[in-house]
């Protein structure tokens, strides 16, 4: 119990730390972007998490396995962070300038490095291809899952709690998950603030990185039935905010935009 409680608030330290610091650096190098008010604001700020991961790691060096792939799939959020084209909307967008000019986006290339990692994760522990089909969609549509969501304040963190809700809802926490379960929540809990109130902007960086997490709470805590429920759920998600703003939807339904506006200031 002891080494929980310190890994815990080494990770709200490090949470804490980062989200206060990082600003700076940030802003000095110019690496802010317009919010969805046109205020331009530090984009990437997700950033602490994989810092964060590194002290779980060295607290629970059996994580590495998972910890290892998370923070790939964070650094190519931070690559599309960068020098990604904003222009480019959505999977289908990415696929045509591939199909159009031959040419491979940011974009595209993080689509295939989350791919590749979260097959790698499923293969690790798979004990049939149908199990091993679900866990490697479950971690990589929850990855673009918490993407999809990261246009407004505090969208994609709800989005991760949803997750968390759902494995300790519906689904079975081992201890062997419940480090990892609670310092998700702890650090994103510290990162609420900031986002929320519209002062820095996760990016690809963090929600990605809170997505392939999230999902693979989600491998270990749900059922098999219950996953291919979800991730037929993402599926049909995915392929629907291709052509519908989900900011639209979310506005247009009472409860959605209760929810949505809830702890925004």
């Amino acid at each position: 119990m002891s080494e929980l409680l310190i890994m815990l608030a080494g990770g709200w330290v490090i949470s804490l730390a980062g989200m206060k610091s990082l600003g700076f650096l940030f802003v000095r190098m110019g690496w802010v972007a317009p919010n969805y008010q046109g205020d331009a604001i530090p984009l990437g700020y997700g950033l602490v998490f994989w810092i964060a991961l590194v002290w779980f790691a060295f607290c629970e060096p059996a994580s590495v396995w998972l910890v290892g792939p998370a923070i790939i799939v964070s650094l190519a959020g931070w690559l599309d962070d960068r020098i990604g084209q904003s222009r480019m909307k959505g999977l289908r967008g990415h696929f045509g300038v591939l199909w159009r000019e031959g040419r491979i986006t940011t974009g595209m290339l993080k689509v295939w490095i989350i791919g590749s990692c979260a097959a790698g994760v499923a293969f690790l522990t798979f004990d049939t291809v149908p199990s091993f089909i679900v866990d490697m969609l479950l971690l990589a549509l929850g990855a673009n899952f918490i993407n999809l969501l990261d246009v407004r304040p505090g969208r994609a963190l709800k989005g991760v709690w949803f997750l968390l809700l759902l494995c300790i809802g519906i689904g079975s926490v081992s201890d062997a998950e419940m480090s990892l379960f609670l310092y998700l929540l702890i650090c994103t809990i510290v990162a609420a603030p900031s986002d929320f109130s519209a002062r820095a902007m996760l990016g690809d960086t963090g929600a990605n990185l809170l997505g392939f997490l999230g999902g693979a709470l989600c491998v270990y805590s749900l059922s098999p039935i219950v996953k291919w429920l979800v991730v037929a759920w993402l599926i049909v998600l995915h392929l629907y905010a291709e052509r519908v703003s989900l900011t639209a939807v979310i506005e247009q339904n009472a409860l959605l935009r209760r929810i949505d506006r809830w702890g925004r200031q």
